[in-house]
């Protein structure tokens, strides 16, 4: 009904009964304000309109949706909208393996390689160990550095090096050299963004931030995620995407795991373990129920959870669970690596010789150790069924 035949019959329910007139003025008057404000606002809207910035807004909006509308092309492999869901395009599999100078190497993987070569060159750059990531060819990753600049590069812009061959760190790709005072931290794809509802960063002393992926414009446009660290001696560490409901988990060196609920994080920065001075984190990674949970030692041994075996923890600053013991860790022992996987999927291990290899998961579990040329570097999880 119309304002003005509310008038109407409000006028004849004064006429009828007197009492109520006051009644009837004061939502006379509640109904102009009303008004009055949704005036206000669609004035400031034709403003904004006819100057142009209301329209810039809702161009870099169309933009957005259309970058991920092409991000779920790539995944899916097809351009029919409909499709999607169904469709997945068997694309090449590479294994990314990069150093905080910014450098990456990629190797195109085979179904059955195991050897995938030898990288040679300073291992430890910047006194970070180098990190290794799985991506198909059509992807589009996310690089982002310890200063929380962002930028982002297709795989297949990235030059490829023989599988089972020999390359320099000095030979390698730098798709975006880090500027005076940052290193690259990690690098992450990007396709499962459409599906994501937040960004989940974790630093190196246990921080953690989230951010709803429903602001990644502004956050592509501006090339800035943020640190997600607070202490000047910390450092982001790594970033995952996440839908609500999901479980985050990382892990220390000296062997404390926490659990978090990703619905139960909060979008400013917390400090969520307490770790010794010399502790810090070393992977983290998103589970699902039907996975299991790897870590990895510095010399080659394997622990195997159950995913449902990650305590959520509660408390704004947990201590985790522990799984190096006080004995083992005074012989030396630390972790390397953790990954959340399935028993299909496969592991891949660097060493500090700089040997590349491939291992499946399950039998990692199995065999509760792997083999390695000398002491591990670095692990990183090769989803299963994504190589040709």
């Amino acid at each position: 009904m119309s304002f003005s035949h509310k008038i109407d019959e409000w006028l004849k329910e004064a006429e009828e009964r007197p009492e109520s007139a006051l009644t009837i003025v004061k939502l006379v008057a509640r109904r102009l304000r009303e008004l009055t404000e949704r005036n206000e606002e669609l004035l400031a809207e034709n403003i904004a309109l006819q100057n142009g910035t209301r329209v810039e807004e809702y161009q870099k909006r169309i933009a957005h949706l259309e970058y991920q509308l092409e991000l779920l092309k790539r995944r899916f492999g097809t351009d029919d909208i409909s499709a999607l869901e169904v469709a997945e395009e068997i694309s090449t599999l590479n294994l990314l393996a990069y150093n905080a100078s910014g450098r990456i190497i990629r190797i195109e993987l085979t179904s059955d390689a195991q050897s995938l070569g030898r990288i040679t060159g300073e291992m430890t750059a910047l006194r970070e160990p180098p990190r290794l990531l799985g991506a198909p060819s059509n992807e589009e990753v996310l690089l982002l550095f310890t200063s929380g600049r962002i930028s982002t590069h297709t795989v297949s812009s990235i030059s490829a090096v023989e599988i089972g061959g020999t390359c320099s760190w000095d030979e390698a790709s730098l798709p975006d050299e880090p500027r005076a005072g940052e290193t690259l931290a990690c690098i992450i794809a990007l396709s499962q963004l459409p599906l994501s509802d937040s960004f989940l960063q974790v630093s190196r002393r246990g921080y953690v931030k989230k951010t709803m992926t429903s602001i990644a414009g502004t956050v592509f446009e501006n090339h800035f995620l943020g640190k997600g660290s607070v202490q000047k001696s910390d450092q982001p560490f790594d970033v995952a995407l996440c839908q609500k409901g999901e479980r985050f988990g990382f892990v220390t060196h000296e062997g404390h795991l926490l659990g978090l609920d990703v619905d139960a994080l909060s979008y400013a920065t917390e400090e969520r373990i307490s770790l010794t001075a010399n502790d810090y984190v070393v992977a983290s990674f998103i589970t699902g129920a039907d996975e299991s949970i790897i870590f990895v030692t510095q010399n080659g041994k394997v622990i195997h959870r159950d995913s449902e075996s990650l305590e959520l923890s509660k408390s704004p600053l947990a201590k985790g669970q522990t799984l190096i013991s006080p004995a083992r860790l005074e012989q030396g022992v630390r972790f390397v690596g953790a990954a959340s996987v399935h028993e299909t999927d496969s592991i891949a291990v660097l060493d500090v010789e700089g040997n590349l290899s491939l291992h499946v998961a399950g039998s990692m579990t199995g065999a509760g150790s792997i083999e390695a040329g000398g002491l591990v570097l670095s692990i990183g999880r090769i989803p299963a069924g994504s190589a040709s």
